[in-house]
């Protein structure tokens, strides 16, 4: 995930839909950091894993923004 930059898309695939996010940002914190799991007002993604690879002492969160179209 480390590798995503403002930009780039994200798709999810249901068995009926497909969604593209566009990245709009990422941001490293700490564990307990719970406030990037707030309610946004715009249909969004938000990816969260550990961080760094195989220290796992933070994580890395992805922001997306739906793509209307």
């Amino acid at each position: 995930m480390d590798k995503l930059e403002p930009g780039d898309e994200i798709k999810v695939m249901t068995a009926t839909r497909e969604f593209t996010y566009i990245v709009t940002g990422l941001k490293i914190v700490e564990p307990t950091d719970v406030s990037v799991m707030d309610p946004t007002e715009r249909p969004t993604i938000t990816l969260i894993s550990c961080y760094p690879y195989l220290i796992d002492s933070q994580r890395i969160v992805i922001f997306g923004e739906l793509q209307e179209g």
